[in-house]
């Protein structure tokens, strides 16, 4: 039966390559080096496109049969071509705004800044909302989102230990307002009176029994929020319209596109999301985009859950999950059990890897880090929350689960947190069998050894970062054994047949890929060689790894007769390169779906080909076009 099929498929494809034939390609690729990372890791010389699908992938005499008089043809000259790249990770909506919002000012981006250099005392953080508040004239009633920028130690702790919402009062009677408290925005915000009236009426029971939120002496709250209380106002602040955001975001996408990717993955706010799918209707998607609903987190409705599906969309931009967005502080205050060395504790640089230095008194918040998953955890001795009487972020997982949905694109960056999300999982899966297979986690940082075995028994897949640049400290505080071990366990995962992609947020592409060979830190020392991958596995864990995360692996991710034709040329083999120097490999050429996005000025020059309309420059000369906004640290 099984040689039936095979022999039936083998002549499926060759009466498609007949009918393509008689056809004729649009675009053939020949005299190269062509990296197919389909199963057996191919190596072909050319490759044929028909509309936005690959045709026929093999030597130069088979492929170019396949030329009609309209063929465009490019011989390679032994050149390599790799599946376009799948960064499973970037905080791309964000940072578009903050990169190009310049362009906008903070009105149009509806992000309002204060800067904290100009800041001493609480008043003078009161005086800026007022001098805002005073120049836009803002409607009685309007959200207004105040963003910080300049941060310092000082000025950190003036947000957390001296402004209240009665301060905030005196610029804002009339508005409900959030201000973020300098870390990722989606960990704490502060609101004021006005904004605490219209949570607590709306959300208040759920608040009362999820938390989280800072009471004064007397048990009231004080205007500090964190998820999942803080985490509500998100959506009733919105964002700007897709009509103003829609040319910087195209300029946020055409940074990946200048690297060779093709398709990127994130969790994303509503009002982003639709901006997303304005830019497809209008056809100026440069790349594919698999998203995560985080406002389904962020709205507790369960009647939204029962409106997702997941994969639904357009072939350049779906859905792949619901997202928590995190379930710690993620790079700013992992969760963690780990000891930590006596020694350590006292340096400086101690808590750098929790995201603060050990001068910082936030440290004495969370002395373990930011814990989400743990209900009972309330900060350290300066900790202000009121108690928690459930876990929302326990019961939401649950429903998620019981929805029938994919839950993806979200921050696990500690031991602890691994531990916890897993022990989670392990009970949503025990109660509904394979539930949560095929669910990701991000980062792959911090990882147990122990984790590794839970994770593929219940067939998690995962998002990762392979820098081990923190490596050094993680020794300092944690021992060099911690180091070694728990962070990005890529050759680990692999051989427990997790299924993962690469991520790489602030990382050119191939300094990324370069890193899950080689594991050497700034310094040239490598970090747990024992999880060094080979080439071929690198490229498969950035393209077709990648593809499996947006589920969408039977038409991305190799370079397959059927799949979409999503390719990229490089500068140099990627094979045979050495491999310190894989990370100076670029893009000479990006094609999605067949039609070429993005041409390097020696590739558009060595083929005198320059089509109207494709983004020719260096990637350098495209990263220089930013002109970021005022905004500092807004919307994430």
């Amino acid at each position: 039966m099984r040689k039936t099929l095979e022999l039936g498929a083998l002549l499926l494809t060759a009466l498609v390559v007949t009918v393509f034939a008689q056809q004729g390609a649009d675009l053939i690729l020949h005299n190269g080096k062509i990296l197919t990372v389909d199963e057996k890791f191919t190596i072909a010389q050319a490759v044929a496109v028909r509309g936005d699908r690959i045709i026929a992938v093999g030597s130069n005499e088979d492929v170019l049969k396949l030329a009609g008089p309209n063929t465009q043809k490019f011989d390679l000259k032994g050149k390599t071509v790799t599946p376009g790249q799948v960064h499973t990770h970037t905080h791309i909506h964000s940072r578009a705004e903050s990169s190009y919002g310049g362009e906008l000012g903070p009105e149009k981006l509806e992000l309002f800044p204060i800067n904290f250099r100009q800041v001493k005392t609480k008043d003078d953080v009161v005086a800026q909302i007022k001098n805002i508040m005073d120049a836009f004239q803002f409607a009685p009633g309007r959200w207004i989102y105040f963003s910080v920028s300049n941060m310092s130690t000082e000025s950190l702790m003036l947000l957390w230990e001296g402004l209240t919402r009665w301060d905030l009062d005196k610029a804002t009677p009339n508005n409900p307002i959030i201000i973020s408290l300098g870390v990722p925005a989606n960990s704490g915000y502060m609101t004021n009176s006005k904004g605490i009236e219209i949570l607590w009426q709306k959300y208040g029971d759920f608040i009362e029994r999820y938390g989280r939120y800072w009471v004064d002496a007397e048990g009231k709250p004080d205007g500090h929020l964190e998820p999942p209380a803080g985490r509500l106002a998100y959506p009733l602040v919105g964002g700007p319209k897709p009509e103003v955001l829609a040319d910087i975001y195209v300029k946020g996408l055409e940074e990946h596109v200048s690297e060779g990717i093709t398709t990127l993955s994130t969790r994303l706010p509503d009002y982003a999301i639709e901006v997303y799918k304005k830019l497809d209707r209008d056809g100026r998607m440069p790349v594919r985009f698999a998203y995560g609903i985080q406002e389904a987190f962020d709205t507790p409705d369960p009647s939204r859950l029962a409106k997702i599906k997941i994969g639904e969309g357009t072939k350049n931009v779906w859905v792949i999950s619901v997202s928590s967005g995190m379930v710690d502080g993620a790079t700013f205050g992992f969760c963690t059990d780990l000891k930590r060395n006596d020694k350590a504790v006292h340096d400086p640089r101690a808590f750098a890897v929790l995201g603060w230095d050990a001068e910082n008194p936030m440290a004495e918040y969370y002395p373990r880090g930011w814990c989400h998953l743990d209900i009972e955890f309330r900060g350290g001795p300066r900790g202000k929350g009121a108690p928690i009487k459930g876990n929302y972020f326990n019961d939401w997982f649950k429903l998620v689960a019981d929805h029938g949905l994919r839950s993806a694109n979200t921050h696990v960056q500690g031991d602890a947190s691994h531990r916890m999300f897993l022990t989670m999982l392990e009970r949503i899966d025990a109660a509904k069998p394979g539930s949560v297979k095929g669910w990701g986690m991000d980062h792959c940082q911090m990882i147990s050894p122990q984790d590794i075995p839970r994770a593929a028994r219940l067939g998690i897949q995962f998002s990762c970062s392979a820098r081990v640049d923190n490596a050094g400290q993680v020794a300092q505080i944690f021992g060099e054994s911690v180091a070694h071990t728990y962070i990005s366990p890529l050759k680990s995962l692999a051989n427990a047949a997790i299924s993962f992609g690469l991520e790489g947020e602030g990382s050119y592409r191939y300094e990324a890929i370069e890193d899950m060979i080689t594991r050497k830190d700034a310094s040239g020392k490598v970090w747990g060689p024992q999880e060094r991958l080979d080439r071929a596995t690198a490229l498969r864990v950035s393209t077709i790894g990648g593809a499996r995360y947006v589920l969408r692996e039977k038409e991305i991710g190799s370079i397959e007769v059927g799949k979409l034709a999503d390719l990229a040329i490089l500068s140099a083999d990627y094979m045979t390169i050495p491999e310190d120097d894989i990370s100076e490999i670029y893009a000479l050429a990006t094609i999605m779906g067949g039609k070429f996005t993005y041409l390097h000025p020696d590739f558009a020059n060595e083929y005198n080909f320059k089509p109207a309309g494709v983004l020719t420059m260096t990637h350098k000369e495209v990263l220089a076009r930013r002109k970021p906004s005022q905004g500092g640290s807004g919307r994430s």
